[in-house]
């Protein structure tokens, strides 16, 4: 008898997830960098981007850190909490299975990560984008074997994509000369080289099985605290701001094109730009008080690239843009998802949650 219990037991797992395939239930892949990542990095234990210490999530449900770095909750976070769509887990969580798959999908994201292979490899750790997409591959053979080829092409064809890179590849490779990009190319051959090997790799998760897929284009990347600090003046980088732009024109391009031509393609192009360079330009129009520094900081030691143990907080998060050196506050990436999602015409059905 119970070796008849447990082929019953399989059949009974595998017909519960065709139900819900056929409820339509659709979940998120998403791949990314340190503004995505939901705690990959976290496992990767010889990275040195990681967001494993206070005070990272501090603004996050318990309030401690969750591999997020942010002190409350990403972009992508919160443009799928507004579409009524779960949360995927990091793929490295050593509680993902077949069941959290199908309900929530997956999050490959990694600090640090790039479209270029050799971007932030100074951090020793890190997933680049191709090697997300490995993952995701393996995502899909594990699936088949669970719920079969048929169900798992479908459950993967009705997921929602959403890929989000490009600044590590400026900011940690072609602007430190210790890369050998930064005197192979110059700033438009750069992102010549970026846009087509985004391409090759849009194209490879189109072969994979994504039909909805969006690409969100980098902010004003010369204007993060990192970027001020290394200006004697205190100011924006435009030269780093004018490379952004570059990119978001280019790729921009590259995903209206791709989804022209590739059969029952939908891919789009999301982009807050000028929103955000709007905030940081005049931040008491948002709310804030300040655009211009870290609310993690160690005071007058900078730059302190990541939040500490020991560095101090600023009295009011919701008031700061950015959280530390490299990333946004909550309340900063609440504005930027909004608006977003609004410049891609797509209707909010969920007031999300707040941590």
């Amino acid at each position: 008898m119970a070796r008849e219990r447990k082929p019953l037991a399989v059949a009974l797992a595998v017909a519960l997830l065709l139900v819900g395939l056929c409820r339509g239930d659709v979940v998120q892949f998403i791949f990314g960098d340190s503004l995505s990542d939901v705690g990959n990095n976290n496992y990767l234990t010889k990275s040195l981007a990681r967001a494993a210490t206070p005070w990272y999530g501090i603004d996050f449900g318990r309030g401690m850190p969750n591999g997020r770095f942010c002190n409350g909750r990403t972009v992508a976070d919160i443009v799928g909490d507004k579409m009524g769509l779960p949360r995927p887990p990091a793929f490295l969580d050593p509680s993902l299975d077949a069941d959290t798959i199908f309900k929530n999908g997956v999050n490959y994201a990694s600090g640090g990560g790039g479209i270029l292979n050799e971007t932030s490899s100074l951090f020793i750790q890190r997933f680049s984008l191709y090697k997300q997409i490995e993952l995701f591959q393996g995502t899909q053979a594990f699936m088949r074997e669970k719920i079969g080829g048929a169900a798992a092409d479908k459950f993967f064809g009705e997921g929602q994509y959403v890929v989000a890179m490009g600044a590590n590849d400026f900011i940690n490779n072609y602007l430190l000369p210790v890369y050998s990009d930064s005197w192979t190319y110059n700033g438009d051959t750069f992102v010549k080289h970026m846009v087509s090997t985004l391409e090759a790799q849009l194209r490879l998760l189109y072969a994979l099985g994504a039909r909805r897929l969006t690409f969100f284009g980098l902010g004003p990347m010369g204007c993060i605290p990192l970027q001020r600090y290394l200006t004697s003046s205190g100011g924006c980088q435009e030269s780093t701001n004018k490379l952004a732009k570059n990119f978001n024109t280019q790729a921009g391009a590259l995903v209206a094109r791709l989804s022209a031509s590739l059969p029952n393609a939908t891919f789009r192009f999301g982009e807050a730009y000028d929103y955000f360079q709007d905030i940081i330009d005049r931040p008491y129009m948002y709310g804030f008080n300040n655009s211009r520094a870290p609310c993690c900081t160690l005071g007058r030691i900078r730059p302190t690239l990541t939040c500490t143990p020991l560095s101090t907080l600023c009295k009011d998060r919701s008031k700061y843009v950015f959280w530390d050196e490299y990333h946004p506050t909550d309340k900063a990436n609440e504005l930027i998802a909004l608006e977003t999602l609004r410049k891609l015409n797509i209707t909010v059905v969920s007031n999300g949650t707040s941590s």
